[in-house]
C-alpha cells in the first residue's frame, strides 16, 4: 500500500464538555454537587430540631425566635430572615422543598465549582435569593409570619431558567422564549401551590393556609439576575482552556 493510499489519521481527541450528573448514582452528585446534599442536610437538621421541640413544649418559641415577621425584625430579631428559610410548617412542606431542591440545585452547584470556593458561590447564590424573597415578601405582607426554603429555591429555579444546557458555559438571555417559558411555569406553580394550600386548609378545618409567593418572585428575580455575574467554574474548564 502507498502512502496516498492509507487511511487519515484522526485528529487527537480533545476534551469534551461533561453532561448532566443527574443517573450516574448518588456518588456522583456529592462529587459534583455536594453543596446541595449540605444545604438538603441543614434543612432536615433543622426540621429534625422541630419535631424534637414539640414534645418538650419549645415549638412555639422556636418558631417565634426563628421564623421572619417584620415587626420582630424590626424590634431586634436580626437573624430571622436567614433562620427562617431552614424552617418549616410541617412533612409535606419540608419534602416539597427538599424535593425542588434536589431538582433545581445540582446543575448550578457543578457549575459554579465542586471546591470550597464554588460550595461558598452556592450558599452565596441560595442564601441571597432567599433574602431578595424574605425582602420583597415583608415590604409586601407586614403582617405576617413566613419561615419555608422556597424562596430560595426559587431563586435556583431562576437562575436555572437561563442555563443552555448541561455543561454549557452560555446564558440565556433574559429576554428570550426558554426564560420566558420557564417564567410562565413558575407563575403557573405559584398559581396551583396557592390554590391548592388554601382549599386544603379550608377543607381540614385548618383556616386559610396562605403560600407567599411574593417570597418565591423575589427569589427567582434574583437567580434571573445573579447567575449572569457569577463566575463558571466547571472543574474541567481549566484543561479546556488550557488546551
Amino acid at each position: 500500500m502507498s502512502i496516498d493510499d492509507q487511511p487519515p489519521t484522526e485528529p487527537p481527541e480533545t476534551p469534551s464538555r461533561r453532561e448532566g450528573i443527574f443517573g450516574q448514582g448518588p456518588a456522583v452528585i456529592w462529587f459534583e454537587a455536594w453543596p446541595v446534599l449540605v444545604t438538603l442536610g441543614l434543612i432536615w437538621i433543622v426540621f429534625a430540631a422541630q419535631l424534637a421541640s414539640a414534645p418538650l413544649g419549645l415549638e412555639e418559641q422556636m418558631l417565634s425566635y426563628g421564623a421572619f415577621h417584620p415587626g420582630n425584625f424590626r424590634d431586634g430579631l436580626w437573624w430571622t430572615p436567614l433562620t427562617s428559610m431552614f424552617l418549616h410548617a410541617g412533612w409535606l412542606h419540608v419534602v416539597m422543598n427538599s424535593a425542588a431542591l434536589v431538582a433545581l440545585g445540582p446543575g448550578l452547584a457543578q457549575r459554579l465549582g465542586r471546591d470550597a470556593l464554588g460550595g461558598l458561590l452556592f450558599g452565596g447564590l441560595y442564601v441571597g435569593c432567599g433574602l431578595a424573597g424574605v425582602a420583597l415578601a415583608g415590604l409586601m405582607m407586614p403582617d405576617a409570619w413566613l419561615l419555608g426554603a422556597s424562596g430560595a429555591i426559587c431563586g435556583l429555579w431562576g437562575a436555572g431558567a437561563r442555563l443552555v444546557g448541561p455543561g454549557r458555559e452560555e446564558l440565556h438571555p433574559i429576554f428570550s422564549k426558554a426564560v420566558g417559558r420557564s417564567a410562565l411555569s413558575f407563575l403557573v406553580m405559584n398559581l396551583i401551590v396557592v390554590v391548592a394550600a388554601g382549599a386544603y386548609g379550608l377543607a381540614s378545618q385548618q383556616g386559610l393556609i396562605l403560600v407567599s409567593w411574593q417570597a418565591h418572585l423575589g427569589g427567582f428575580v434574583l437567580g434571573l439576575l445573579l447567575v449572569g455575574v457569577l463566575p463558571v467554574r466547571f472543574h474541567w474548564l481549566k484543561g479546556l482552556r488550557g488546551a
